[in-house]
């Protein structure tokens, strides 16, 4: 499944001002796959 740019931008502004790979240790392409399979909820 393709995600939009808009959606990639948005997601990667949460992963930065929430530290998702400071505190979770997950990578932005793990973080976004997570969110496309339904895994988590922004």
């Amino acid at each position: 499944m393709r995600v939009s740019d808009e959606i990639l931008d948005k997601l990667g502004i949460y992963f930065v001002y929430h530290q998702v790979h400071e505190r979770y240790g997950i990578t932005f392409e793990s973080f976004v796959d997570r969110w496309v399979r339904g895994i988590l909820e922004v």
